[in-house]
């Protein structure tokens, strides 16, 4: 890796703590309104094929593998948001908790700030930063001797291990929404949002640990005991993409 794209990386790491911390600090200190909105988040509707070639790590070394598809291209989402309510100015500060499920399933935390006009109808352009996950399950591996071993963590003997393919990623999200007054203190609207985000992928294995209970595990994309595989090409980016445009209708009070 570059020095420039080492420097580009921790610039936009920085950006996202500044908007975070600001937007934090400043809904600490100001009275608060309230919105809930849903909607949907688009997918990269591609169809691709995806292989898992993974050596555990118990002392028989089990070659286990699945196979999936990629399919839909949807994904139901369900945002809570917190705004300071000042209006001696036209901008303000926000914090929303994001949560979807569909194609793919995921969370997410944004902080940031959006510019509105005074009357009763509303256009309000925001940009935020966020941090969040996602993850869609390809299936499970069948044991084939006295247990799974995934780095330290042993599954319950001749169980299946559910394995999902997970994000985390950091990054920012454009937005435009437009609002009509519908009381004193209430307002509803549509929006629209783009997002754009680094990412690092991992494995999730999960299951019944050697006690009984649920247990889960994680391996890099790199490691030298994986082989993924998208469309015949072995890589360590997922396909699952949780970038892209979402549609909401909100309710502010």
């Amino acid at each position: 890796m570059s020095r420039k794209t080492l420097i580009n990386k921790k610039m936009r790491k920085t950006l996202l703590l500044i908007i975070i911390m600001v937007s934090s600090i400043s809904l600490l200190e100001a009275q608060i309104t309230k919105s809930i909105s849903g909607g949907v988040k688009l997918i990269n509707s591609d169809t691709r094929t995806i292989t898992l070639h993974y050596v555990d790590e118990s002392p028989s070394m089990d070659n286990l593998s699945t196979n999936a598809n990629q399919t839909g291209n949807l994904a139901f989402q369900l945002n809570f948001r917190f705004q300071d309510a000042k209006d001696d100015r036209n901008y303000h500060f926000f914090g929303e908790g994001q949560g979807y499920l569909g194609s793919i399933n995921g969370l997410a935390l944004n902080c940031g700030i959006l510019f509105r006009g005074k009357g009763k109808i509303k256009i309000q352009p925001e940009m935020s930063g966020i941090i969040g996950f996602s993850q869609k399950s390809i299936g499970e591996i069948k044991n084939n001797d006295v247990y799974i071993q995934v780095n330290n963590t042993r599954f319950k003997d001749y169980t299946d291990v559910q394995v999902s393919l997970r994000n985390i990623y950091y990054g920012i999200k454009l937005g435009l929404s437009f609002s009509v007054n519908t009381g004193t203190n209430s307002e509803i609207g549509f929006g629209v949002n783009y997002q754009l985000s680094a990412k690092v992928g991992s494995i999730v294995f999960s299951g019944k640990g050697q006690d009984g209970k649920s247990t889960s595990d994680t391996e890099g994309l790199g490691e030298k005991n994986v082989g993924f595989y998208v469309d015949g090409y072995k890589t360590d980016k997922i396909p699952y993409n949780p970038d892209g445009l979402e549609l909401k209708i909100f309710y502010s009070f």
